[in-house]
Parts: C-alpha cells; sequence; structure tokens
C-alpha cells in the first residue's frame, strides 16, 4: 500500500513538472522575438529587370521605376498622381508638357532634347523614357523643378521620395533594433538600424511605433529603442515654384453681368444704377462655340470704357454652356488650348478689360488634369500681359475633386467658390439655394486648398421657388423657378403669406398651397441672408465675395454686403 502511494505521489510531481515545464515552454514562446527575417520580395513585391520598388515619404507605391544606365526614371502615373502634377502628358501632340510661372517646356518621347519656349536644349539623357511598361520620367530632371528629393539604393533596388516642404518628426535610435513589418516581437523583421540611427517617425504608439528608416524601409520599433527627445524638421527644400499674384488692394467685390445678346452692353450704364460698393463687374460675353477652341463673343470695347468710368474693373467671363460643345474635347486638344488662350487673351489687349472669369462647369471627372493643364497655360499668358485671372469652381465635394482646386489656388489670382445650387433646377429634392450652413461649410472647406487671400465667396442673389404636385395614386411631381429678389416679394404678397425664420437654413421660409393644389416653397435670399454671407468674407479674411446676378437684387444689398465684408 505504501509503495502504490509512494508510485502516486512520483507520478503527480512527474505531471506537475510536466505542466511547468509546458508553461515555461509556452512562455518562452510567447514572449522570445522571432528572428525570421521577411524576404524583400515579399515586401516590395517582384522586380522585373531594371525595376525598383518605389517608396513616397510614408508608402510603398505600387508604381516602379526604373534604374537605367544609373539615371532614375519614376513611372509617370505616380509623378502625376504623388509627385508632380505639373508634369502633363498631351496625347494630342505627343509630348510631355511642363510648365512654370512664365515658362513651358516640351519633352519628346526618348530624346535628350526637349525646348523651352520653343528654344532647343540638350539634358544629356533623356528625360521622358517610353518602354512597353509605360512612361517614365528622369527623376533628376523632376528633381530640379519639383520640391522633392530622389535617392537610389540597392538590394533590392529602391528609390526613396521625399518633399522638401513636409513637416516631419525625427528621433535617434537609442539602441540597434530589428525593423519589423508590423508592431509586435512575432512580426518579421525587415531590416536593422543602429544606435544613433536617425528615423523618421510616422505614428507613434503605446509600445510601437511606426518609423521610416534613412534607405525606405517603413516599419515598427519598440518605443524603448528610440530616444526620448524627438525633433520636429522640415527638410531643405530643392525647389519651390513662385506664382506671382495680381490682386488688387483691398477685398473684390464683384458682380456678375449676364449678357445674352450684343445688345444688352449699352443696358449697362441703367444697370449699374444704385449699385454701390462694388468693384469688379464680369460679364457674360465668351461662350465655347466648338470643339476646336472657337468663342462666341458679345463683347464690347464701349462697355469696357463706361464700366472704367464708374470705377469698375471688368473681368469678362467665359463659359461653357453648349450643349454642342464637347468641353474634355477642347480641354484635350493642345491646339484648341491654344487657340482659346490667345483669343481671350487678346481680346483683353485689344478691348482693354482687366481680368478673365473662367467659368467651365461640370468638367469630367476624365477632363480633370486636362482642365488644370488648360488653366496653367492660361496663368502663363495672362501674367505676362499684366490680365487678372479668375476662376469658378463648385463648393468642395468628392464628385468635385478632380478640379484640382489646391493647383488653382497656385497659379490663379483668385479663385470663386460658387457657394449657391445646393438644391438646383431640375433636382427633386426641395430645399434652399445656399443654406448658410452649406456656405460656411464650402468656405472652410475651400481654405484647405486655397490661401484666404485668393478665395472669393459667390453668393446668389435669387431664389428658387419650389412646386409640389401631388397626384391621385399618392406620385409627386417637383418642379422650380429661380426668382428675383422682388419678385420673390411679390409672389408672397399676392399668395397672403408672411414669411417666418427657418434656423436650420438661416434664413426667411415661407409656404402655401396655390389655386392648383400645389405645395409652394420658398427660402429666400433678401438682405439679411446677404448681410450674413457677406460677414463670412471678414470672419474668414477672405479674398472678396462675388454675386450671382446684376438684376436679381434690390438696392439696398449693396450697403449689407459692403458693411459685412468690411
Amino acid at each position: 500500500m505504501r509503495s502504490d502511494n509512494r508510485l502516486f505521489r512520483l507520478l503527480a510531481a512527474a505531471i506537475a513538472g510536466l505542466g511547468i515545464l509546458a508553461i515555461l515552454v509556452v512562455c518562452i514562446v510567447k514572449y522570445t522575438p522571432t528572428g525570421k527575417h521577411m524576404s524583400a520580395e515579399d515586401y516590395f513585391g517582384v522586380l522585373g529587370e531594371n525595376e525598383a520598388a518605389v517608396i513616397v515619404q510614408d508608402h510603398v507605391a505600387q508604381e516602379r521605376a526604373l534604374i537605367l544606365d544609373g539615371n532614375v526614371y519614376i513611372d509617370y502615373a505616380l509623378v502625376q498622381r504623388e509627385l508632380n502634377p505639373r508634369f502633363h502628358w498631351d496625347a494630342s501632340v505627343g509630348l510631355l508638357l511642363f510648365t512654370t510661372a512664365d515658362q513651358m517646356f516640351e519633352f519628346a518621347p526618348n530624346s535628350t532634347e526637349y525646348t523651352v519656349d520653343g528654344e532647343s536644349f540638350d539634358a544629356g539623357y533623356e528625360v521622358l523614357k517610353t518602354t512597353s511598361a509605360g512612361m517614365f520620367l528622369s527623376a533628376a530632371f523632376m528633381q530640379q523643378y519639383s520640391d522633392l528629393k530622389c535617392e537610389a539604393f540597392d538590394a533590392p533596388p529602391r528609390v526613396l521620395v521625399t518633399f522638401g516642404s513636409t513637416e516631419i518628426v525625427t528621433v535617434g535610435m537609442r539602441r540597434d533594433s530589428a525593423v519589423r513589418y508590423r508592431g509586435g516581437i512575432k512580426s518579421p523583421i525587415l531590416t536593422e538600424v543602429t544606435q544613433g540611427t536617425q528615423v523618421t517617425v510616422l505614428n507613434r504608439m503605446d509600445k510601437w511605433s511606426q518609423i521610416v528608416t534613412p534607405d525606405g524601409y517603413i516599419g515598427y520599433v519598440k518605443n524603448s529603442r528610440l530616444g526620448k527627445e524627438p525633433e520636429t524638421v522640415t527638410t531643405d527644400t530643392w525647389y519651390h515654384a513662385e506664382y506671382p499674384s495680381l490682386h488688387q488692394e483691398g477685398r473684390v467685390n464683384l458682380v456678375w453681368h449676364q449678357i445674352d445678346y450684343p445688345e444688352m452692353n449699352a443696358d449697362i450704364k441703367k444697370d449699374i444704377k444704385g449699385m454701390t460698393g462694388v468693384n469688379v463687374i464680369s460679364p457674360t460675353w465668351y461662350f465655347l462655340s466648338d470643339n476646336e477652341g472657337n468663342v462666341q463673343s458679345f463683347a464690347d470695347a464701349s462697355y469696357v470704357k463706361r464700366a472704367h468710368k464708374a470705377g469698375l474693373q471688368v473681368w469678362a467671363l467665359l463659359s461653357n454652356f453648349n450643349e454642342d460643345v464637347s468641353t474634355t474635347a477642347v480641354l484635350a486638344s493642345r491646339q484648341a488650348r491654344q487657340t482659346l488662350q490667345n483669343y481671350l487673351v487678346n481680346q483683353a489687349l485689344e478691348l482693354g478689360f482687366d481680368g478673365l472669369n473662367i467659368d467651365l462647369e461640370a468638367i469630367a471627372q476624365e477632363a480633370g488634369y486636362d482642365y488644370a493643364q488648360f488653366i496653367r497655360e492660361l496663368s502663363i499668358l495672362c501674367r505676362k500681359n499684366g490680365i487678372v485671372l479668375s476662376v469658378d469652381v463648385p463648393v468642395p465635394m468628392d464628385f468635385s475633386r478632380h478640379y484640382h482646386r489646391d493647383e488653382l489656388g497656385e497659379v490663379c489670382d483668385y479663385v470663386i467658390v460658387m457657394g449657391y445650387d445646393e438644391h438646383y433646377a431640375g433636382s427633386d429634392i426641395v430645399g434652399s439655394v445656399a443654406s448658410m450652413e452649406f456656405e460656411t461649410t464650402g468656405i472652410q472647406n475651400m481654405l484647405t486648398e486655397v490661401p484666404k487671400e485668393k478665395l472669393i465667396s459667390g453668393i446668389p442673389f435669387y431664389s428658387r421657388l419650389w412646386y409640389t404636385q401631388t397626384f391621385e395614386d399618392g406620385t409627386k411631381q417637383v418642379t422650380s423657378e429661380a426668382v428675383s429678389m422682388a419678385r420673390s416679394d411679390e409672389i408672397l404678397a399676392a399668395a397672403g403669406v408672411t414669411p417666418t425664420y427657418d434656423e436650420s437654413t438661416g434664413q426667411q421660409y415661407a409656404e402655401w398651397t396655390d389655386e392648383q393644389g400645389r405645395l409652394c416653397q420658398i427660402w429666400l435670399e433678401d438682405d439679411a441672408s446677404v448681410a450674413a454671407r457677406a460677414a463670412l468674407v471678414s470672419e474668414y479674411d477672405l479674398g472678396g465675395i462675388a454675386a450671382w446676378v446684376l438684376g436679381n437684387q434690390k438696392d439696398t444689398v449693396w450697403e449689407a454686403i459692403q458693411s459685412g465684408i468690411g
């Protein structure tokens, strides 16, 4: 019996020992860092002959670079999307174009020669390389005209791109460390960094930080391995484009003047009677008339003289409201762009007006880069000839991102955000033309892309009267019409309706049922709504205000605008 007990105790001790050993093994496995390395192929992907991976500041790009005869060439799609969109491939002439503030560069594929404003130069290497894999731009040349730096590394071939004007946080390594693919000791190792190495910190977490090594690996290190004194630095700027702007003294107070046929120009004296505070008038003179860049014009030199006599600058407007014209085709053709640009600038010089207002609307997604190129090219001509260049854009939305508002804010003198058409003709959703929230949010979002001194807030002088007809089967039909301020008052008086303040829109609102049984709704533009929008110009210290359209206002709004913009 005693031997059985002894055997049982020995067996229990052995089992307990094995349990402890198992726990120790589990702990060792759990807390021992892996020494496994991730292959360069797994990290950067499979690289073909002469190919190199590209690391752009904080991520590995999907596109590749080429390294040929010691020269680095970066995929054009990556250049345009992330590095410098001013390098613009123009398929209509088979050339790569690049614009500065006052020059136009032209590059033919696979040639060492290029031209600047028609004069030939030799780079000594091919600036634009084309292969079966696509188009590639010389990093050496691009760095001369871009705020970035490209560094090439071997084993594996890779190119690190960093931006000169970007503020970064760097810190020295306190100890040698493995840089891991993810935060955690079980994540595979990408590379090693030694004590004292300066790394860029992208994201600092509780125990781990995401960093970029000097040779382009993006991974994670323990915080305990990082130095405690981070340094915020802006690296040297290799190149920064200067785009001088023409700005008038004080804020712009612009009103658009709708000219539907040449004879309307003679009405300017009558139309501006009673107008005060306005310093710019923009007549709707020019219309795209075909896909070759030709224009229908209602311009009149005598109009310019009358406006100047009244103390007004004239910024002539170009629009694309012609269903027979493909704006996409015009923008894609270099010949059409030049025809249009030369015509507009020559008109300004011949007629003596002061500026151009480009109002190309409903730009197609695929035409976004061509649109930006058109404005860049036009800005060169305007800058050289002392012509103010302004452009009208819709309020920022995801669907209008391709307008490249940040680029317009760089190359244009003024950018006018059209803070109206929140609810528009043809919509089946009833609402305000421009609620205060819509206007305010539009300005705030624009200021993330356009300098405040260049931003002009566009406001409406019209309201939209909505009619909702409900039929016996329960279906509804929504229609609307734009009405002036004076017409709005007449409509309300005839209906015997007194509007009330709608806090959600910051406007006076009225509704009633008309003789046809339709529900009528209107959010009013009046002195109060105009004054509130004008006050935003002062609040955000903008470049000015613009109103659509002369003739829809009551003359009391001029004082409201002046008081608001300061």
